[in-house]
């Protein structure tokens, strides 16, 4: 492990509850505000991180959203490995760079699907009824795209033009680092 490497996984790892700790004492509890906050900037690591970095961005940020969240193991976890997964697969059909487009897009799109999953996970993993509190709502279908852009965009921005990460990897050592 380089340096640069090991302040960027030390930078994600003490971020990440950071944030989460904030989203969830700032924001209100409703699905489409949490959703369009912290799990924005783990998809944002998970993408544009190298791949190592990638995964221990979607396991360790999951872990974190389950926890805070109080949603069954792996609800969160899983959808951003199987994100990290797509996003890997595309290879050299990868973006050069993620822009605030990207999240706008994103955000509208994985938002309304990430609510889903977290039901239907819940729904498995617990059983209907216990479920039913993670259920999206007609109201809550309608505002998770408008959400999920605006935060998208807004955090993907930010992210970009912050650079929160500590060493941004050259997009060779990014797409080299399989294994």
């Amino acid at each position: 492990m380089t340096r640069e490497t090991f302040w960027a996984t030390a930078w994600v790892t003490l971020f990440l509850p950071a944030l989460v700790g904030t989203c969830a004492t700032l924001l209100p509890e409703a699905l489409p505000v949490q959703i369009a906050a912290a799990p924005v900037w783990v998809v944002w690591w998970t993408l544009s991180a190298g791949a190592r970095l990638g995964v221990w961005a979607a396991v360790w940020g999951g872990a974190l959203l389950e926890t805070a969240w109080g949603v069954p193991p792996g609800a969160c976890a899983l959808f951003f490995l199987m994100l990290w997964g797509g996003a890997r697969a595309l290879g050299d059909n990868a973006p050069e760079a993620y822009t605030p487009l990207h999240g706008l897009v994103g955000g509208m799109v994985l938002a309304p699907l990430f609510a889903l999953w977290l039901w239907v996970w819940a729904a498995l993993w617990l059983g209907g009824a216990s479920a039913a509190p993670l259920r999206p709502d007609l109201v809550g279908m309608v505002l998770l795209p408008a959400t999920g852009a605006l935060g998208g965009g807004a955090i993907f921005a930010l992210a970009r033009a912050c650079d929160f990460r500590a060493l941004w990897p050259p997009r060779q050592e990014a797409l080299g680092d399989a294994g």
